[in-house]
């Protein structure tokens, strides 16, 4: 078994053990932190690049706890080390205290660098490498490490903007517990990034989108024009008159925030939005909500006839905002 820890999108740590378990049969996960898997896996190692929610991905060499896994304790350890897994090519260090990158004495630095050349055969490259050595010490108080195998496919520049992070999409479909026959609405599509994962990555029966932008539908049209599953309009979701009572199985969807529309009053606008929604969806259907604005989503949900499952506190593009799970209350 070869030890990984792989980094995915803060706050869905609950989640993840199921998904690294899905895709790498036999993987045993030996701990879990906000942010950051660490598993044993036997498999090829490709099949953990598969996985679309994990972002970078890391071998771990060695792994400290406790007071030893302050930076400047590790980087004394490394020094006394006699072997590494090969690699090949050039390769440089990077340092990184709870998330975020820090320097080091540079004396520490060009040592591990010297031991890790002499041990590898590698060069040292420390502006365009072809891989890189990390010293990773988390708040849990443990440290790695580790060696940088590979990075996530997708970055904000890949996407529109205000587009979701593909990743991040997957984990919303992942919570709203499509199956096959599922009829799952997406009222405000945008981009479409959630019927794509939808179509992509999960079983179900129809995709149903829709926004109040023209545009926003008409490009989409032209990106799903052979995916017969897949239903797109231009609709108000405040009155969806055209959608049958009763008829929806699950809402994944990302509203606006009210920071960037023209909406006076965010919390009437939820109230509003989750009065329709309880008309549209079946009483034992499940609704996953993107938001910002957390007091007024929950305010909202106490005024409806739902309530919340669970509240996934995370980030997005920087930006504090929560995934919400709702469901009906069953009288």
């Amino acid at each position: 078994m070869t030890d990984y820890i792989s980094t995915f999108t803060t706050g869905f740590a609950d989640i993840i053990p199921a998904i690294v378990k899905k895709f790498l049969p036999g993987a045993k996960i030996i701990s879990i932190y906000d942010g950051l898997v660490y598993y044993s896996y036997m498999g090829k190692y490709e099949n953990i690049k598969e996985i679309l929610v994990l972002n970078n991905t890391f071998l771990v060499i060695k792994t400290y706890h406790g007071n030893a896994s302050d930076i400047d304790d590790m980087l004394k350890n490394i020094m006394r080390l006699k072997a590494l897994p090969k690699s090949n090519g050039s390769f440089r260090i990077r340092y990184s205290v709870n998330n975020k990158f820090v320097g080091v004495n540079k004396s520490y630095t060009r040592q591990i660098e010297d031991k890790i050349a002499k041990i590898t055969k590698c060069s040292i490259d420390r502006v365009s490498p072809q891989t890189e050595y990390w010293f990773l010490q988390r708040s849990e108080n443990v440290g790695f490490f580790c060696r940088l195998l590979s990075k996530r496919k997708f970055t904000e520049k890949n996407l529109h903007k205000g587009e979701l992070r593909p990743e991040f999409v997957y984990l919303m479909c992942m919570l709203g517990k499509t199956c096959k026959g599922s009829i799952v609405l997406d009222p405000f599509a945008g981009y479409g990034s959630i019927p794509k994962q939808l179509m992509l990555n999960f079983e179900c029966e129809r995709v149903i989108a829709s926004d109040i932008n023209k545009e926003y539908i008409n490009n989409l049209r032209s990106q799903f024009k052979n995916a017969k599953k897949v239903e797109l309009y231009v609709r108000n979701a405040l009155n969806m008159k055209d959608v049958t009572t009763a008829s929806i199985d699950s809402i994944i969807t990302d509203p606006p925030w009210g920071y960037y529309e023209k909406i006076m009053d965010i919390g009437s606008f939820y109230v509003d939005m989750l009065k329709e929604f309880d008309r549209v969806q079946k009483d034992e259907g499940v609704t996953v909500i993107l938001s910002a604005r957390k007091k007024e989503f929950v305010d909202a949900v106490n005024n409806s006839r739902y309530h919340i499952v669970k509240q996934y506190d995370t980030l997005v593009n920087g930006k504090k905002a929560a995934v919400f799970v709702i469901k009906k209350y069953i009288l």
